[in-house]
C-alpha cells in the first residue's frame, strides 16, 4: 500500500510505504507524481518506509523506468525508515543518482521534513557550504561571502538534524572569504551556540585571516569544546586534527 500527500503551496510530496506493493500503488502514485511534477517542474520527496513486504515485477519493472525518465525531476529525497538494509540501499542510491538523497530512522522523521523544507537547491547561491558525512559525527562548515539570516536557519537545521543523530558533533569551519553577517542571522548564531555549547566538542576554524584564527583561540580559553585554529593551507591537518583528537 502506497499514501500519497503533497501540498499546492510546496513542492515536498510525502509517500509513506506499508506492506507489499502492488501495480495498481505504483500507477497512482506514478499519475499523482506527474501532475506535481507539472505544477511544480522539480519535487523534493519524503519516503517513509513504515514496512515493506515486497513488490510486484511488473509494479518494479514501472517504477524503475519511472524514475530513469524523472532522475533530474527530483532534487532531494529523505528516507525514513528503520530497516537497515534500506538505509544502507538509500545511502548507496545518493552516490549515483543527481537527487540528494539524506537517511533517517523513524523517530526523526521530523528532523527528515525540516531537512527536507530548509536544504537549498544546488543552484541557490548560499555564503554557506555544509558537509556531512551519516557515519561520522564530523561536519564541515564552509563560508563564501556575507551571511544572511536564510544562510543562518538552514545551517542551524542540519546541525539539529546531524544533533539528533550523533549526540555530539566535531566541527570543521572553513572561512575562505568573509563578508559580514546579517545582524539577525548573528544573534541567531550566537543563541543556538549558547543553547548548545556543550554539544560541540570539537572546532576546527581555517582560515587566512589572522584575526579569525586569533578569536578562535581565544574562544579555545572560553568554551568548553577545543577550539584550534589552521591556515587555508592546512585544511588536511585540521581534518587529521579533527577525527584524532
Amino acid at each position: 500500500m502506497i499514501d500519497y500527500k503533497n501540498c499546492l503551496n510546496s513542492n515536498i510530496v510525502e509517500i509513506t510505504v506499508e506492506g507489499k506493493i502492488t501495480k495498481a500503488d505504483i500507477e497512482q502514485t506514478i499519475t499523482q507524481l506527474k501532475l506535481d511534477l507539472k505544477h511544480h517542474g522539480k519535487l523534493r520527496i519524503l519516503e517513509e518506509i513504515r514496512s515493506f513486504d515486497g513488490i510486484d515485477p511488473i509494479a518494479l519493472w514501472q517504477d524503475v523506468n519511472f524514475g530513469l525518465a524523472h532522475a533530474n525531476d527530483f532534487t532531494h529525497a529523505a528516507v525514513v525508515a528503520d530497516a537497515k538494509w534500506i538505509q544502507t540501499l538509500s545511502q548507496a542510491i545518493d552516490s549515483v543518482l543527481p537527487a540528494q538523497v539524506k537517511v533517517f530512522e523513524q523517530s526523526q522523521i521530523e528532523l527528515a521534513r525540516e531537512w527536507l523544507l530548509n536544504i537549498p537547491d544546488k543552484s541557490e547561491h548560499s555564503a554557506i557550504e555544509y558537509k556531512n558525512n551519516s557515519d561520522s559525527n564530523i561536519v564541515e562548515i564552509y563560508v563564501d561571502g556575507k551571511i544572511t539570516e536564510t544562510d543562518l536557519e538552514r545551517v542551524i537545521s542540519l546541525l539539529k538534524v546531524d544533533l539528533q543523530k550523533h549526540g555530539k558533533l566535531r566541527i570543521l569551519e572553513n572561512i575562505r572569504s568573509f563578508e559580514g553577517i546579517d545582524p539577525i542571522a548573528l544573534w541567531k548564531d550566537l543563541n543556538f551556540g549558547l543553547s548548545h555549547v556543550d554539544d560541540i566538542t570539537h572546532a576546527a576554524v581555517v582560515a587566512d585571516a589572522k584575526w579569525m584564527r586569533t578569536f578562535a583561540e581565544a574562544l579555545d580559553n572560553v568554551l568548553s569544546a577545543k577550539v584550534k585554529a589552521f591556515e587555508a593551507a592546512q585544511i588536511d591537518e585540521a581534518k587529521i586534527w579533527l577525527a584524532s583528537s
